[in-house]
C-alpha cells in the first residue's frame, strides 16, 4: 500500500487504486481524532493553497487536531512529492521562513488524493545510490528504495469536508 511515510500513522479508510495509480484516505490523529484545523503557508487563489516568491514551490500544510492540539504535517512542498526530491532546490533560509497562518474555515475531516504514476522501476538507473543502496535525492537526504516509491508522488489533493459533508479542496498540486 503507497502512502507517504510522514502521513501511514495518521492514515486511515485507505482506498488504493493500482489500476490508475491513486491512492485516497481519510486523515486521524494518534487518538483517533478526525476534526483538524489548517495551518498554512503560501497564498490562496480562489480557496486554493499556493506558492510564493522566491521558487512559488514552497506551500506548507499542517492539521492541528482540535482537542488534543497534535499537529500534523500533511505536506511540505519543499521535502515531498518528485519534484521536492529531485528537481527543485529550497534554500535553509527559504525552507525556514514560513510562518504559517490559519485557513479560515470550521474544523473539518481531511481527505488526501494522492497520484503516482511515476514508473521508478524502470527508470532505477537514473538515480544516485550510495552504498548501502539508499537513494540520494537533491537535498542530500537519503531514502531507500521502498521508501521512494510511497514518497515520490507526482500529484497531491487535499480536501476538507465540514460538519455537512461538503467538500472543499485546498490543494490541487501537480509535483512532477
Amino acid at each position: 500500500m503507497k502512502i507517504p511515510s510522514h502521513l501511514t500513522q495518521y492514515a486511515m479508510d485507505i482506498i488504493e487504486d493500482e489500476s490508475n495509480g491513486v491512492t485516497s484516505f481519510s486523515l486521524q490523529s494518534s487518538t483517533k481524532e478526525q476534526w483538524f484545523d489548517i495551518y498554512y503557508y503560501g497564498e490562496l487563489e480562489n480557496g486554493d493553497i499556493t506558492g510564493v516568491e522566491p521558487s512559488f514551490a514552497n506551500i506548507k500544510i499542517v492539521a492541528k487536531s482540535t482537542n488534543s492540539k497534535e499537529e500534523i504535517l500533511l505536506f511540505d512542498e519543499t521535502e515531498h512529492g518528485y519534484n521536492a526530491m529531485f528537481c527543485d532546490s529550497h534554500s535553509d533560509e527559504e525552507k525556514a521562513n514560513r510562518l504559517l497562518e490559519k485557513f479560515n474555515v470550521p474544523s473539518s475531516k481531511i481527505k488526501l488524493t494522492i497520484g503516482y504514476s511515476i514508473d521508478y522501476d524502470s527508470e532505477k538507473e537514473l538515480y544516485e545510490f550510495d552504498e548501502q543502496g539508499n537513494v540520494i535525492l537533491l537535498d542530500g537526504r537519503k531514502i531507500a528504495w521502498q521508501q521512494l516509491l510511497c514518497d515520490g508522488i507526482d500529484w497531491l489533493s487535499i480536501i476538507l469536508i465540514d460538519e455537512t459533508g461538503n467538500e472543499q479542496v485546498i490543494v490541487d498540486a501537480e509535483l512532477s
